[in-house]
Order: structure tokens, then C-alpha cells, then sequence
């Protein structure tokens, strides 16, 4: 069981970075934010987030540090909708100046939207909504 679910995540990670070499650097984002979170990578999650998003974030679950707070976002979900966070499909992507929009579809966290803000050229995760 364990080969198979190993399996499973590498094809799921390999198909996301052939993916990624055909989206746009805000839609690159938003599908790296995803995948950490459906690694339930904590850390890797908060580097591509603002200090704001960050401090939010952990404000929302009282934490004190940034990778504890997106554990205690995903704690509600089971390893299988975590795992389904990746092959959360991106609707309609905008920018306006420095923002960035990517609606998502239907997804565990039910997160109707990613705001992103665009620092030193990378898109940074700055809401989620």
C-alpha cells in the first residue's frame, strides 16, 4: 500500500512540473501553494506567502510560526482531500497593478480564491479567500 500511494504522489508531482512549464508565473504560484500544501509542507507553504499573509494566517489559529498555522488548516481534512489539494483546478486568473486573482474550483478547504502580490517579480500568496 505504501509503494502505491508513494507511486501515486510521484506521477501527481511529476505531472504538476510538466504542467507548470505551460503556465503563467501567477498561475506557476498558485499550483506551487497548492502542491506544498497538499505535501503538507508547512514551510515550503509559508516561503511563497507574505509576512502579512503569514502573520495572518497565524493569527487565524494563534500559532506562533507560519508552518504550525497551515497544519491547523489542513487538520480538518483527511490525508485524501490534502492529497486532492494539487489537482485543484484554477478558473480565471487577473491581475490589476501589483495584485494578482486565481479563482479556484471546487477544493477541500472550499477557498473560492488566491490573492497574490507581486514582489521583486514573484508572485507571493498575500490572501487566501
Amino acid at each position: 500500500m505504501t509503494v502505491i500511494l508513494s507511486l501515486v504522489t510521484a506521477f501527481v508531482v511529476g505531472g504538476l512540473i510538466l504542467i507548470n512549464d505551460h503556465l503563467s508565473p501567477l498561475e506557476k504560484s498558485a499550483s506551487r501553494y497548492l502542491g506544498h500544501l497538499s505535501e503538507s509542507d508547512g514551510r515550503a507553504a509559508c516561503s511563497i506567502m507574505t509576512r502579512k499573509a503569514q502573520a495572518d494566517l497565524m493569527a487565524t489559529y494563534r500559532t506562533d510560526s507560519c508552518g504550525a498555522a497551515v497544519h491547523e488548516l489542513l487538520d480538518p481534512l483527511t490525508t485524501a482531500e490534502i492529497k486532492q489539494l494539487a489537482q485543484t483546478d484554477t478558473g480565471s486568473l487577473r491581475t490589476s497593478g501589483r495584485q494578482g486573482y486565481v479563482s479556484l474550483d471546487d477544493n477541500p478547504l472550499d477557498l473560492s480564491q488566491l490573492v497574490f502580490t507581486n514582489v521583486d517579480n514573484e508572485w507571493l500568496l498575500n490572501e487566501l479567500q
